[in-house]
């Protein structure tokens, strides 16, 4: 007479495997975030959260990073990878690479695209109207993946203190006021997702960093508020093939070049970008140029 409740206890027993084999498969790989100055990994002293979309996004502080790395979302999964997996791109990573990517960003233009809502776009630089400032340096391979989070080296501030001024122009943060608990985030993350897999110490990553930002074209200033042509800028960046425009809804975003890497491990001249990165570029042959407090002001005709 047991047979019988045998057979009745089988169903549930297969359902319990099922369930055990969903929750391993749901569990077993690490969703990493690209979000905000981005991380595919959950930062110190951070959280990741779903903000819609089921994305991850990365806070430091309570500041969310969102508005970075549009560079890595562009091309992979979400988890510092290009179109396919690379298991060595975690935390520990070893951090070899091929050359590096250096970002710059229109602050106008982030602003304009975030309705002028974090502090920095309310109480700005009269420079970041026509200067364009640093987003990051990256470490990059020619197969399209990139190291992430290399070592777990904390950033130390007291480092960077000579060099504060200059950081807070050249590379702000817009999102947190220079009192505020989360204004080093950025420079935080941006040393701990990319830093530590350039192989450089921490004074000489941001110091290269700063050094390397080139002047932005004259003509970023004189269309401010209004809109170039493609090929006014392509000629003041070099060509076609040695820079990326990355625009948002037609409007000037970022600006990235592609840097060798030296036998020390540091950046060197600038080289042409891998087909992958030049893929990147969103920007026609008409770019608007933002201002601040511009969010819904018309864009002027180019003049012909």
């Amino acid at each position: 007479m047991q047979f019988p409740h045998a057979v009745m206890a089988a169903p549930a027993f297969l359902l319990l495997i099922v369930t055990i084999v969903a929750g391993i498969s749901r569990g077993g790989t690490s969703d990493e975030n690209d979000g905000g100055g981005g991380g595919r990994f959950p930062a110190r002293g951070s959280a990741v959260v779903d903000e819609g979309g089921g994305e991850a996004i990365e806070k430091i502080d309570g500041i969310s990073l969102e508005r970075h790395h549009g560079h890595h979302n562009g091309r992979g999964s979400g988890n510092g990878k290009g179109p396919a997996a690379d298991p060595s791109d975690r935390q520990g990573d070893d951090g070899g690479f091929d050359f590096y990517v250096y970002s710059m960003s229109y602050q106008p233009e982030f602003c304009r695209e975030n309705n002028d809502k974090f502090a920095g776009c309310r109480s700005f630089k009269e420079e970041w109207e026509g200067q364009l400032t640093i987003h990051g340096l990256w470490p990059n391979r020619n197969d399209g993946t990139w190291p992430s989070a290399c070592t777990d080296e904390k950033l130390d501030l007291s480092l960077l203190e000579d060099v504060r001024a200059d950081l807070e122009e050249r590379w702000p943060n817009v999102k947190a006021p220079s009192a505020s608990p989360g204004h080093e985030a950025f420079w935080a993350h941006e040393w701990s997702k990319h830093g530590t897999c350039s192989g450089l110490e921490q004074q000489d990553y941001f110091m290269t960093a700063l050094d390397l930002l080139m002047p932005t074209p004259d003509v970023v200033k004189e269309k401010y508020g209004s809109a170039a042509m493609r090929e006014e800028l392509e000629a003041e960046y070099l060509g076609e093939d040695m820079t990326i425009f990355v625009c948002k809804s037609g409007y000037l975003s970022e600006v990235r070049v592609c840097l060798e890497k030296m036998e020390d491990g540091a950046p060197g001249e600038r080289v042409t970008c891998p087909e992958d990165l030049l893929r990147e570029d969103s920007c026609g042959d008409e770019i608007k140029i933002a201002s601040f407090g511009s969010k819904s002001s018309a864009i002027e005709a180019v003049e012909k």
